[in-house]
């Protein structure tokens, strides 16, 4: 049979498309497949690779504890007027040496005044009755001798009278006493030895317990004798002991090291911050309100595991370290405690002796053959 032209290129590309589709294997294109995406997937692991560890370690070493510290007065006021007045005069400004009993300041308060001189009247008044009534009382008590000169009722009488203008003096004084205690306050003077610090009003300006909103008018510290106040952790109240002798420093004066002794302990434990006030009399010669650096050596109460802080794995799960066992790693919860030169306090079903990687990493999984090189720690 004839066929057109046209069909028998239709056939012949049939034939040709047939013939490479048979050509090809399917089982030998998937095992290439496969084969490529093990190469792919498989790393080899090297056997030559070693990991530096350490052996966990169990001492008590003498430690210290660095804590900051703001060096304070040991004693300090803000200075109130006691009166309401104004003031007339200053005698103290800020930066002024002071010594205990100077005056400070003058104030002006004229109904004091006044009261006084009232008080001393009233005194005076009170005094002469009384002087007066005794004198009374003496001369009938000499007359009352002669039998029938006086009677025993006027004796009685004087001596009454006399009795209750004692009593009138001793009124007129206390309160005489009262006023002239009142007009004192009118002399502010310094309650220590100490320096001015601040200074706060002016002559002219009012003062007293309604004046100025309760403004102090001078603020004094003493200077000469200073205290450091440390807030010391609950973990390590028990290593407080007075006159335990404490060093720090300030900033101040870099690379200098003073020496203090623990004077007072508060005896309780804040509950708030749980720590303990401790204070120290530094000996030298600095200023209030320096903070300082301070060292406080402690001792751990007993032998504690030490690893460098390089081994320690933490992770949003778990902390721990990976202890070399046979040969093959273990990961070993722990508690991390205090850091002492590079080393951790670990707390866990460790024993001292124990080998542990020295950097730990958090590829390495449970159970996996590792060789070790003990390195220095």
């Amino acid at each position: 049979m004839n066929l057109p032209a046209f069909h028998l290129r239709w056939l012949a590309g049939l034939g040709l498309t047939a013939a490479a589709l048979g050509g090809c294997n399917p089982t030998d294109a998937s095992q290439g497949q496969s084969a490529t995406a093990t190469e792919k997937t498989t790393t080899p692991v090297s056997a030559d690779v070693r990991y530096d560890a350490v052996r966990v370690t169990a001492t008590q070493p003498a430690q210290s504890l660095s804590l900051p510290g703001e060096l304070d007065s040991y004693f300090q006021t803000d200075i109130f007027p006691r009166v309401s007045s104004y003031v007339r005069a200053l005698h103290a400004d800020i930066g002024d040496h002071v010594h205990q009993g100077q005056v400070l300041a003058e104030l002006d308060a004229p109904e004091l005044t006044s009261a006084l001189s009232e008080a001393r009247s009233k005194e005076n008044v009170a005094a002469a009755a009384f002087q007066a009534s005794r004198g009374t009382y003496r001369r009938l008590r000499q007359t009352a001798r002669t039998p029938g000169a006086v009677s025993p009722l006027n004796l009685d009488q004087a001596r009454t009278q006399a009795t209750s203008d004692s009593l009138n003096v001793v009124a007129a004084r206390s309160h005489y006493q009262a006023a002239a205690q009142m007009a004192a306050y009118l002399r502010i003077t310094a309650p220590f030895t100490g320096v001015i610090t601040d200074r706060t009003l002016a002559a002219g300006a009012f003062v007293g317990p309604n004046g100025q909103n309760g403004v102090p008018l001078f603020k004094l510290k003493q200077v000469n004798r200073l205290r450091l106040r440390l807030a010391v952790p609950e973990a390590y109240v028990g290593d407080v002991r007075d006159g335990a002798p404490v060093q720090f420093s300030v900033r101040t004066f870099p690379g200098q090291t003073f020496t203090g002794k623990i004077n007072r302990v508060a005896g309780n434990v804040t509950p708030g911050t749980r720590s303990e006030i401790v204070e120290i009399d530094p000996r030298e010669k600095l200023k209030p309100g320096m903070f300082a650096a301070a060292t406080l050596p402690i001792k751990a109460p007993k032998s504690s595991l030490f690893v460098p802080k390089t081994a320690v794995v933490s992770t949003a799960e778990r902390t721990y370290v990976i202890r070399v066992t046979g040969g093959k790693t273990e990961l070993v919860n722990v508690q991390k405690g205090d850091e002492n030169g590079g080393q951790v306090q670990v707390f866990g079903p460790l024993q001292a002796g124990d080998v542990v990687l020295k950097a730990g990493n958090e590829e390495i999984g449970k159970g996996e053959p590792v060789q070790v090189a003990l390195a220095a720690r």
